[in-house]
């Protein structure tokens, strides 16, 4: 499985809709090929919106999947994005479990 592959199986098991999905994997392929900042910039905050704001929508977050797009989102670039209570949202967003 390639990275692009991974990122948008973690994704889809964290109950984000496919549409969305899709979307996501686009930019982080435009991110891949072109490495410029304005594209890693737009896919971080993206992925952080869309789960966020998706997660759950169709299925309970898989707890390995959201723990790598964690570890994903909070490394050096997603420091400088996020502050700790944006990432901490994120991350009560993902593991709490839909009603």
């Amino acid at each position: 499985m390639t990275n692009v592959e991974s990122l948008e199986r973690d994704v889809l098991d964290c109950g984000v809709p496919l549409g969305e999905v899709r979307a996501l994997r686009k930019r982080y392929e435009r991110a891949l090929e072109s490495g410029s900042c304005a594209d890693w910039i737009e896919f971080y905050i993206g992925t952080f919106v869309t789960l966020l704001r998706s997660t759950h929508r169709t299925r309970n977050a898989d707890p390995a999947a959201a723990q790598r797009l964690l570890q994903l989102l909070c490394d050096d670039l997603g420091m400088q994005l996020f502050d700790d209570d944006a990432r901490r949202r994120l991350e009560f967003a993902l593991i709490v479990p839909a009603a």
